[in-house]
């Protein structure tokens, strides 16, 4: 009797996260395939265009990704505060500052960030596409964080519809812009690499503004702006965004350096990656419904909750992610036809998907102990063991393989398969560490 009460209750863990997860899923999929619709277009253009905005991504992304990051720790926070009983809904116009505030210095940040690609040593024409590129892209920054923040807020309130439609729309709608900017169509004239960047501008102030309308009920009468709440959100999000920071530069630090092998390398590695970033948003999708339930269990003080969701959700990403591994394994020819790549990069692409498929479970497992360890108020630890596992062993090993070794690509996924494995495992032990000592009998 007692066994079946808890598959029963495990049961309806895994109902609740999917039922959360799943618009979210659809969501981060739309999110990840507007980068993808980037890349399918630039390889309609040519190799270099793809070489180009891998390597533009690279520099303008680690910005544009941290400053996610800062946001990641509205929805765990808002999610307490509603566990506690207390009036969420002022917390919009919170968000919203905090938002707008926040890009700012990023903004700055991606300019700098600008002036750095001919530091690389990359040839003159590749410098000016990418610095192009990066330069276009700072005005897209408070659009994407205005739809970074208030997505923040709503998924506090388990109400991903909204949020993750905007995304799916976006998706058909930057196709469209990409083709009409780069090639050029209806009166406008062929901006070629240009042209993709302005497209994601146009797509992310397209996506903030769809999200802010509907949030405006919530931002009219507000008294003052809950700098507490903000205060809080910057205190739980910078060792988030720093340990975010070590992680996204781990990647695009490896497309850099990958860089210099030339377009073929450079090419099939942003191939890989895209590949593996859209397999990646199914696991991150069920993180963000994690962190959200153990937030809320964690502010109740529901400890069976709290372990429930936590260890249910990270099941399911390690689960999925194990198919994809398998898929990745057994078709990769079936992953990369709908790139139309040159039969160069794609047989260098099914080389380096064998790397991708191992460190897969990882990634599926790091995101989601991440975000419990995140619901829990904890932060810091997280960005300690990231930065082990990155730079100071994985990294290092990929670029002595990728170098002394001569495996050049090749070389520094296997350090990024390296680096997955450990914090995934560093994770595990201080997320069960964290979690054994809550008690189960303090429910309200």
């Amino acid at each position: 009797m007692v066994k079946r009460q808890i598959s029963m209750k495990m049961s309806n863990y895994s109902k609740e996260l999917l039922k959360f997860a799943g618009p979210v899923i659809a969501g981060q999929l739309g999110l990840m395939l507007i980068g993808a619709g980037d890349i399918i277009i630039a390889t309609k253009h040519s190799t270099t265009a793809l070489a180009a905005i891998g390597l533009a991504v690279a520099f303008a992304n680690p910005v544009l990704i941290v400053g996610f990051a800062f946001q990641f720790a509205i929805s765990p926070i808002v999610a307490k505060y509603r566990g506690e009983g207390k009036n969420t809904d002022q917390l919009a116009f919170a968000s919203l500052i905090y938002a707008a505030l926040l890009s700012i210095p990023f903004m700055i940040l991606t300019a700098l960030a600008a002036e750095l690609v001919p530091l690389l040593g990359y040839e003159p024409e590749m410098t000016g596409h990418v610095m192009s590129y990066v330069r276009i892209s700072i005005g897209s920054i408070p659009g994407a964080f205005l739809y970074s923040a208030l997505r923040e807020w709503l998924q506090a309130h388990e109400r991903t519809f909204l949020a993750n439609f905007v995304s799916i729309v976006a998706v058909p709608l930057n196709l469209l812009f990409n083709w009409m900017f780069v090639f050029g169509e209806w009166g406008i004239p062929a901006l070629g690499i240009d042209g993709l960047a302005w497209a994601s501008l146009t797509v992310r102030w397209f996506m903030g503004i769809a999200l802010l309308i509907p949030v405006l009920p919530y931002l009219r009468n507000v008294p003052r702006v809950d700098w507490g709440f903000i205060k809080e959100v910057v205190t739980l999000g910078w060792p988030t965004a720093i340990a975010m920071f070590f992680e996204v530069m781990a990647f695009c630090s490896c497309t850099l350096f990958i860089g210099k092998f030339g377009e073929i390398q450079t090419a099939a590695h942003n191939l890989v990656l895209t590949i593996a970033s859209v397999a990646f948003m199914v696991p991150m999708a069920i993180a963000s419904a994690v962190g959200v339930k153990v937030g809320h269990a964690y502010g109740e003080q529901n400890a069976q909750n709290l372990k429930g969701y936590a260890w249910m959700g990270l099941k399911m990403s390690v689960g999925f992610m194990g198919l994809s591994a398998l898929c990745a394994f057994f078709f990769p020819q079936a992953m990369i036809s709908v790139f139309g790549a040159s039969p160069e990069v794609n047989q260098l692409t099914i080389n380096l998907i064998f790397w991708m498929a191992i460190f897969q479970i990882f990634d599926g497992a790091q995101v989601t102990l991440g975000a419990i360890l995140r619901g829990i108020n904890i932060s810091r630890p997280v960005s300690i063991i990231i930065f082990i596992g990155y730079w100071i062993i994985g990294i290092p090993a990929g670029w002595w393989m990728a170098n002394t070794l001569e495996m050049k690509a090749q070389g520094f996924w296997i350090g990024l398969a390296t680096s997955l494995a450990l914090v995934a495992t560093g994770l595990f032990i201080l997320t069960y560490q964290k979690i054994s000592k809550f008690s189960v009998q303090r429910h309200h």
